[in-house]
């Protein structure tokens, strides 16, 4: 009579390679090796960003894109005052959605990856014409809007992008040469 073997506990090589794959993706996401942001993304594309840099969001978003838009409030302590302002929300909205769109904007456009990330932009390249007009701000009210401007012409638009609460947002724009 044959007496049985115990089974092997040893696993064979293609075993082996079969869980290793799964097992090495569970232990990255379970160390946090990984998030999101660690993959480039080009920041126009996300939806965060998309949302938060429309004005009426930006704030409770978490930037300070109102900063920088005569007419609108700024967040909570912060002041327009030295700072360059778009001339109105319509034409921060009027440059915000050519530059969102890459058949207005052929340019590069930069990728969100690690916790920040900034683009200057020619107006050129987004709107088609060589300036924008603006205004610098001499001086603010209590809640921080700008009561004392001079008109300005710019021929470029920083982009500051960042994650804030989990989330990329556009942080702040503003009009500069």
């Amino acid at each position: 009579m044959k007496t049985p073997q115990k089974p092997s506990i040893r696993r064979t090589a293609a075993a082996r390679r079969r869980t290793a794959p799964p097992l090495l993706a569970a232990i990255v996401l379970a160390t946090g090796l990984y998030s999101a942001g660690a993959q480039a993304e080009a920041c126009r594309a996300m939806a965060s960003v998309q949302q938060s840099g429309i004005s009426a969001n930006n704030n409770a978003a978490g930037g300070h894109l109102n900063q920088h838009i005569f007419g609108a409030t700024p967040p909570a302590g912060l002041s327009q005052a030295t700072k360059t302002l778009f001339s109105s929300v319509e034409e921060y909205t009027g440059f915000w959605n050519n530059y969102l769109n890459p058949d207005k904007y052929k340019g590069d456009a930069v990728n969100c990856s690690g916790s920040d990330a900034r683009q200057k932009v020619t107006v050129y390249s987004v709107l088609k014409k060589d300036k924008i007009g603006g205004f610098n701000c001499t001086a603010a009210n209590a809640q921080g809007v700008c009561t004392t401007k001079t008109s300005s012409q710019y021929s470029n638009i920083q982009l500051d992008f960042k994650v804030v609460g989990g989330q990329w947002i556009l942080l702040t724009a503003y009009p500069t040469n």
